[in-house]
């Protein structure tokens, strides 16, 4: 029994390892994304993302959106990776590889701000399918 518990640490703990690069690229992939719209390069942002979203989104409406309702906020004062999940399939999107990135962000004008950022895996990369301010 006492085998069995000290097996079953050791293959959660690599585990554990091994998933913590996995999340730390997906997070750092993102946290470059959204660089791009925190400098207000709207236009590039929308040129990175991922073609699932391009297609979804046309570009000025991209621009005049992030206008709206990121604009108001002011500049990021902190941003933290609160928590990454990883899925293969999403309701409405086709089945990929995908990071869920939930951020917790503090902006000048409002604090405990949640930015959800959807990533997908495409041609080897992390790109942006989705973002949303909460």
């Amino acid at each position: 029994m006492r085998l069995l518990v000290i097996i079953l640490t050791v293959i959660a703990a690599a585990l554990l390892t091994f998933a913590g690069p996995a999340e730390d690229e997906a997070a750092a992939a993102g946290q470059k994304w959204l660089g791009l719209v925190d400098g207000q390069k709207y236009e590039e942002s929308w040129q990175q993302a991922a073609s699932m979203f391009r297609d979804q989104v046309k570009q000025e409406q991209w621009v005049v959106s992030l206008k709206r309702f990121r604009d108001p906020l002011g500049p990021v004062m902190s941003r933290t990776a609160a928590r990454v999940d990883f899925a293969k399939t999403l309701r409405g999107a086709p089945d990929g590889d995908y990071a869920i990135i939930h951020f917790t962000t503090t902006f000048k004008n409002k604090s405990d701000v949640t930015e959800r950022l959807t990533l997908v895996k495409e041609d080897g990369k992390w790109q942006a399918a989705a973002y949303a301010i909460h």
